[in-house]
């Protein structure tokens, strides 16, 4: 069992609603990406691929991490993980191969654990928007309210004993 360092999955999720959170997100430090690519995907790197392949391959090309690997140039490890997502798929395929797929999607940013980790998210909004526009992290501190602004007063129990 591997010891230390960072996982995907591990430890507790970011709350969207704290403040660090947010001036990791207004600060720039997190890239939105559209919520699709446009497009077409490009040529088939490796040998001769079957028709199923073809048809992961052009699904791939359209979903937002793809924009990313056109900016790096990984369409050989993207149709490895095809290749690998394929066979994946067939009966009686061992679990060595499975955990090879798996190992893919994360390297390719395509779990949303991995994608978030990595400093992306995906836009909510209809029209694409390739980053988020960055703010000054005072702007970030108006928008979410601190710990003292979110406590109240109770009223004093013990003051009529």
């Amino acid at each position: 069992m591997p010891r230390g360092g960072k996982r995907p999955g591990g430890g507790r999720a970011p709350d969207p609603g704290s403040l660090a959170e947010a001036l990791r997100i207004e600060g720039g430090a997190i890239r939105t990406l559209p919520k699709t690519r446009s497009g077409a995907a490009p040529a088939w790197p490796l040998t001769k691929a079957t028709a199923r392949e073809m048809v992961v391959w052009r699904r791939l090309w359209k979903r937002p991490q793809a924009i990313l690997w056109d900016e790096q140039g990984a369409a050989d490890e993207v149709a490895m993980y095809v290749r690998t997502f394929c066979e994946a798929e067939e009966i009686g395929v061992t679990a060595a191969r499975r955990t090879l797929l798996l190992q893919q999607q994360n390297a390719l940013l395509i779990t949303n654990t991995a994608l978030i980790s990595a400093g992306y998210r995906i836009s909510v909004n209809p029209t694409p928007s390739p980053t988020v526009a960055a703010s000054t992290p005072a702007a970030a501190k108006r928008q979410v309210p601190s710990s003292r602004g979110r406590l109240r007063a109770l009223p004093d129990v013990g003051a009529d004993r």
